[in-house]
């Protein structure tokens, strides 16, 4: 990232008791976790551990992300503190390491790694986190409700149970969570705002389908998300030659001429959007000190350039030289800064 760019993103907030005696990690903790989520927070550790907690979060647009690393704790949310400390936030959960068992509704739900769960800040809630383990690592994104288009009634039947994954919209919209938490530096404030946007929208549609049906999400939701399906399928078979917008449209159940007036509405077409994510992959294999033995034709075949005159004259145009000089200039740069 550029240094221009890098001064453009907001930083995000880290926060350790590293640095703390033992006796006063748990009050610490509970402050941190508190101004973290935006909502008032109790925190037990589990016994004869010696606590420890980590997290990292920024705000992205109206949404908020964080990344948790901590040894086995309870938190809880009860009547007392919500009255002393409101908020109205919906949470979303992904475990990436350790357990983690919620209570909310007169539901329990342990949740596996990888699968979310979704709670509601407004009411009172308990977590165990890491306590089969010793240590728990999560990504949560919080949001105010009003970005769901949903009734609070209807949202209610789903907090502490595991949302479905149907049609992969659960694995898509953990996967985004991941990825924003892991790239929060990186994002600036115009593009951090629409990928928690997006990832809500797929988010929402997820949550419609284990309803009734979906008649309160707005169309605009419905576009997002999609949009969203679809980058991703592209993402996974950059390396297929036939991938084109045939293939897409199809597995994605619209017609040809609804899939290109998605990417006109974005300013591009499905073609463009390809052949630059495309060029993205070469650019970064034709970078790597790992790879420097492989043949550029073999890196152009293995992003799907089935013609490497092709690739090369379209790599020259995006970046200005040919990939072969590319690959000189970026190895000795690479080379110089390591010495």
């Amino acid at each position: 990232m550029s240094e221009r760019n890098r001064a453009a993103c907001a930083p995000s907030t880290s926060i350790s008791t590293d640095h703390l005696p033992a006796r006063e990690r748990v009050d610490f903790a509970r402050e941190a976790l508190s101004q973290a989520r935006g909502a008032a927070l109790e925190i037990e550790p589990r016994a004869g551990r010696s606590f420890r907690l980590d997290i990292r979060y920024r705000d992205l647009g109206a949404a908020r992300i964080s990344s948790t690393t901590a040894t086995a704790y309870r938190a809880r949310r009860t009547p007392a503190l919500i009255r002393r400390s409101e908020s109205d936030l919906l949470c979303v959960g992904v475990g990436l390491r350790g357990d983690g068992t919620f209570d909310q509704d007169e539901r329990r739900f342990r949740a596996p790694a990888y699968d979310m769960i979704l709670w509601d800040t407004s009411r009172p809630y308990r977590a165990w986190l890491g306590t089969r383990t010793g240590i728990a690592e999560f990504v949560i994104m919080q949001f105010p409700r009003t970005m769901l288009s949903m009734p609070a009634n209807r949202l209610a039947g789903l907090t502490a149970t595991m949302l479905p994954d149907g049609d992969g919209i659960g694995a898509l919209a953990a996967q985004l969570l991941v990825r924003l938490a892991t790239d929060m530096d990186r994002y600036a404030p115009g593009d951090a705002a629409r990928l928690s946007a997006a990832a809500i929208d797929v988010f929402a549609v997820g949550l419609a389908r284990a309803l009734d049906g979906d008649r309160w999400l707005p169309p605009e939701t419905h576009r997002h998300a999609l949009l969203v399906r679809i980058h991703a399928f592209v993402q996974t078979h950059l390396g297929d030659p036939e991938l084109s917008p045939g293939m897409i449209a199809a597995a994605h159940h619209i017609t040809p001429r609804y899939l290109h007036m998605l990417f006109r509405d974005e300013g591009t077409t499905v073609t463009s959007w390809i052949r630059l994510r495309r060029l993205e992959r070469c650019r970064q294999d034709l970078s790597d000190v790992a790879l420097a033995s492989l043949p550029v034709g073999r890196i152009a075949a293995r992003w799907g350039f089935s013609s490497a005159s092709h690739f090369s004259h379209v790599f020259r145009d995006a970046y200005g030289m040919p990939p072969q000089e590319y690959r000189q200039q970026a190895l000795s740069g690479r080379v110089l800064r390591a010495r």
